[in-house]
């Protein structure tokens, strides 16, 4: 079974390109690349720039550039970045998705699962299975504010952590969700960061961050931001108490102001996407 790439990302990320360097652009899911060096970011074909879209080792898609030759090298590099900060995200979702419509089939044929490769190697965690089953309703409602721009996600699985970060960042109808390790030799200071605009940067094990990647973080959230700034959310499977021997007792205070305890979840899509809502998010229907 099929599912289909978010429509919503990809227009936007169209519309981006083509204001910012005139340019077209179209989404190739599970294309041919034999003969592609696959470490390399980005590579031509006749005219046109493609850029392999890769979650979790695998090429999900190619995101494809028609007659970029004309760009500079710098144009070229914009791009790449650009298409994989807002693409990469969306297609982890889809191959979530993807990997729960084949086992949902599967299932229904009965067929024994001993010996059947899915599409994905990892079992979802029980939150994973819950969001997918109704992905429009993480849509549905008005945008609202952050009550901060740190949050913090514990839970023991990795994957569920990220899964519950990308419903945070569609709920705030977020423009990129990019890996703090990705971008972090462009962050110098505050300001930065501040100037990124409303994506969210995704620091996915806060005890690798070294001292001064601390006190960047600190410098940010010490300071107060507009909505269309970015939101940054830390996560890991330590308890606050463990994270006391690998990030300063500052860091650790300040990201236990909005803790989210991501395996006490409630277990149900709209429960999950109310708590969140509750925790993080200024005017909350919740709280009329």
């Amino acid at each position: 079974m099929q599912t289909t790439l978010d429509s919503t990302f990809v227009n936007r990320l169209r519309q981006m390109i083509a204001e910012r360097y005139g340019k077209g652009l179209q989404i190739r899911q599970l294309m041919d690349l034999t003969g592609v060096a696959l470490e390399k970011e980005s590579f031509t074909r006749g005219r046109d720039l493609h850029i392999p879209i890769k979650v979790n080792g695998a090429i999900l898609g190619t995101a494809v550039v028609p007659s970029a030759d004309d760009l500079s090298e710098k144009g070229r590099q914009g791009i790449t970045q650009l298409v994989r900060m807002v693409l990469e995200p969306a297609m982890y979702k889809w191959y979530l998705d993807q990997k729960e419509a084949n086992l949902v089939e599967l299932n229904k044929a009965q067929i024994e699962l001993d010996n059947v490769r899915l599409f994905g190697e990892d079992q979802l965690p029980s939150i994973d299975d819950i969001i997918a089953e109704n992905p429009e309703v993480l849509n549905e409602g008005p945008e609202m504010e952050l009550v901060s721009h740190l949050i913090h996600l514990q839970g023991m699985s990795p994957t569920t952590n990220k899964k519950v970060a990308l419903l945070l960042h569609e709920l705030t109808s977020r423009w990129a969700f990019v890996p703090f390790n990705d971008i972090k030799n462009q962050l110098h200071s505050s300001q930065d960061i501040a100037k990124m605009g409303a994506m969210t940067i995704f620091i996915e094990k806060i005890e690798d961050l070294n001292e001064p990647e601390q006190e960047l973080i600190l410098d940010y959230i010490a300071e107060e931001h507009f909505a269309d700034e970015p939101l940054i959310i830390t996560s890991t499977d330590l308890s606050l108490d463990m994270l006391a021997d690998s990030i300063s007792s500052k860091l650790n205070d300040e990201i236990s102001v909005n803790c989210f305890e991501v395996d006490k979840a409630p277990l149900t899509t709209q429960g999950l996407k109310e708590v969140l809502e509750l925790f993080f998010m200024k005017d909350s229907p919740l709280d009329a």
